[in-house]
């Protein structure tokens, strides 16, 4: 109780007493995670999760300076972190966030992944499922960075008593190289028997060898002029809000939990890393909920102020452990 109430005293100190001007702490409704990657919270490998339980495994990336306090430089050869499967969240991330801060100078003509998870195919968790949509048919979800796919080349299917048949060519998703292009990407069942796959770009050179804060949102609410609901998709590039897609609302047994674990610096594709990213990460924080645009607002200030969030996350951290 004591403990409690020294460390409550501290954050009210914070508060009253505001470092650079920011009075308000990052956003913690609906926070999952968070990673910090500073110093003190790497022990070894083990990169701890500050706020929930889902402490992540270093594999090969340097301890490095960051936009607020340490960070972690990614070679684009072997590094990443496995960030686990996170739990039930895969069942939330069709309402959700992932915010990062990111600075990579990376001009190599080849496409590369920020974070990503390609899960089995449904038909592997359910083996009565048939499976109608080709050989990538699971849970999904990442950014990728310059790079954009072909289209797609479907397969033609038949009907034979009790099953599908291919009776033409299989679906083709090639992911090439395209300058300065971010891509989106979400993958979630759709019934029982196949998969929805959206994917889409938008042009934005952050790969300027500066930080920039990135804030990607699924689920965020939108009413059209006629009243019509949708579930919207957006992107916070610094502060700066943009508009991804928009689709009538899901039904929340349309996402389930992952089974592979998510990979920061890199693409889990399955259990196999690929397409390593070049640079410096820092300040991940994933939420099950799409924050409003004041809230994207606000953890950016605070990122911004790097004195008063270097002693944050400590503070917060401890009040958290406490509880």
């Amino acid at each position: 109780m004591k403990r409690l109430f020294y460390l409550l005293t501290i954050a009210l100190t914070i508060t009253i007493f505001p470092y650079n001007g920011y009075t308000e702490p990052f956003v913690t409704d609906g926070l999952v995670s968070y990673w910090t990657f500073d110093r003190q919270d790497i022990d070894d490998n083990i990169v701890k999760d500050v706020w929930g339980k889902n402490n992540a495994k270093r594999v090969g990336a340097r301890k490095v300076g960051g936009r607020v306090n340490g960070a972690l430089e990614f070679d684009g050869i072997d590094d990443y972190v496995n960030l686990t499967n996170l739990g039930d969240f895969g069942s939330q991330v069709g309402t959700s966030t992932f915010e990062a801060w990111v600075k990579t100078s990376f001009k190599e003509k080849r496409w590369t992944t920020l974070f990503k998870v390609r899960d089995v195919d449904f038909v592997e968790r359910d083996p009565e499922a048939i499976k109608i949509q080709g050989p990538e048919c699971g849970m999904g979800w990442g950014i990728d960075l310059n790079g954009w796919a072909k289209p797609a080349i479907f397969a033609k299917l038949g009907w034979e008593p009790g099953n599908f048949v291919e009776t033409g060519i299989e679906r083709v998703d090639e992911i090439i190289f395209d300058k300065d292009i971010i891509r989106f990407y979400l993958t979630n069942r759709r019934g029982r028997f196949g998969c929805r796959n959206l994917t889409v770009g938008w042009k934005s050179p952050i790969s300027d060898g500066e930080w920039h804060h990135l804030v990607y949102i699924n689920g965020a609410p939108y009413v059209d002029e006629n009243g019509h609901e949708w579930w919207e998709r957006a992107i916070f590039i610094d502060g700066k809000r943009k508009s991804l897609s928009r689709h009538s609302r899901w039904e929340p047994r349309d996402f389930i939990p992952f089974i592979e674990p998510v990979y920061l610096g890199a693409g889990n594709n399955r259990g196999e890393a690929e397409r390593f990213f070049n640079g410096i990460i820092d300040e991940v924080r994933i939420y099950n909920r799409p924050l409003t645009e004041d809230e994207v607002t606000q953890n950016f200030e605070i990122g911004l102020s790097v004195e008063a969030s270097e002693k944050l996350p400590v503070v917060w951290g401890a009040l958290k452990t406490a509880q």
